[in-house]
């Protein structure tokens, strides 16, 4: 049964996404890079403190 409800549930998010696009395939990004690196800086922050807590 179990099988069956998740081969339902794969078919109705294929109907879902059939006409989707899901990747970025463009070569160009389209964030700055100011932005990227104020992200970068704060997930490294993020991790320097969670590493101290552990």
């Amino acid at each position: 049964m179990a099988v069956a409800a998740n081969n339902q549930l794969d078919q109705k998010l294929a109907r879902m996404y059939a006409d989707k696009v899901t990747v970025n395939l463009e070569n160009r990004s389209t964030m700055d890079p100011e932005d990227f690196w104020k992200t970068m800086q704060v997930i490294a922050l993020n991790n320097k403190a969670m590493l101290k807590l552990i």
